[in-house]
């Protein structure tokens, strides 16, 4: 028998965010006006931070029934974070999930009795056709591109690669900070996760984990595959393993670290050093 949440814990799981999605990515509003004026919607669910029952994502024996449906086992999300932190527990940690619902509660906590912002992109000062750098970035050398901002609305930006015409939007509540500089130096839009290439479909995408700072981040998040995982998913394009050791003169020859649809790299474990999953395409 799974431990749901009742109601009364579900209303309060909402509106300890203010009855906003807690995934830093996202923000979106889960409730409002329906047509009918004596109606009203909701598209947010009460998600399980450890699962109701045995078997389900990130579920831990340790917990007594009270604990499982009690509101400190439950974050706030929409639908669709819902099913995606479900769908991929390895990277939806507890710890990370734990991490969203204080930031989200910290963030409803600071807007309590503040007179609401119109736009809310307006105090990031950013402006369209501003020319910018993102960080962080992985692979770590795109932090060194320009973008520029060729779209604003009131939740979001639209941000063009300029070398390659890439685009990407990022919610105004996924932005921490804009640093600017003087002269003509683009300034900074600093990130409260990272922007992540995918090898697999060319694209770039958000994700919520920082990488570490320093060398231990310089390729992002990695994940243990045997030799076989780009043949048994049949991915496009030149590959070669490369010793961890040797990385660097790999990249220098024209390589470039291939990145899987959820953002990690790939490695194989050795007696020695690892093995790093290469590619003759970003």
């Amino acid at each position: 028998m799974a431990d749901e949440f009742s109601e009364p814990v579900k209303r309060v799981l909402a509106t300890r965010v203010g009855n906003v999605c807690s995934n830093p990515g996202c923000r979106a509003l889960t409730s409002g006006p329906q047509e009918n004026p004596a109606k009203a919607l909701n598209i947010g669910v009460a998600a399980h931070i450890t699962a109701a029952s045995a078997g389900g994502p990130r579920y831990d024996p340790r917990l007594v029934p009270e604990e499982r449906s009690s509101p400190s086992n439950g974050i706030w999300l929409c639908q669709n974070c819902a099913k995606l932190v479900d769908n991929d527990p390895s990277r939806f940690t507890v710890d990370l999930l734990e991490k969203w619902k204080a930031a989200a509660e910290s963030e409803a906590r600071k807007r309590i009795g503040k007179t609401a912002i119109a736009n809310a992109s307006s105090s990031l000062e950013l402006k369209l056709y501003d020319r910018v750098r993102i960080a962080p970035i992985i692979p770590r050398q795109a932090e060194q591109a320009e973008w520029s901002v060729i779209q604003d609305s009131e939740e979001s930006f639209l941000f063009q690669k300029s070398d390659s015409g890439a685009q990407i939007e990022i919610p105004a509540s996924f932005i921490e900070k804009v640093h600017r500089f003087s002269g003509m130096t683009p300034a900074l839009v600093q990130l409260a996760g990272r922007l992540q290439w995918n090898s697999v479909n060319q694209r770039w995408q958000l994700m919520p984990e920082k990488p570490e700072s320093g060398p231990r981040g310089q390729h992002g998040f990695s994940k243990y595959v045997d030799f076989e995982y780009p043949l048994n998913m049949n991915y496009a394009g030149g590959f070669a393993w490369c010793r961890e050791d040797r990385l660097a003169q790999c990249l220098s020859r024209g390589r470039y670290v291939f990145y899987d649809a959820d953002g990690n790299y790939l490695r194989v474990g050795g007696r020695d050093i690892d093995q790093i999953l290469v590619s003759d395409r970003p």
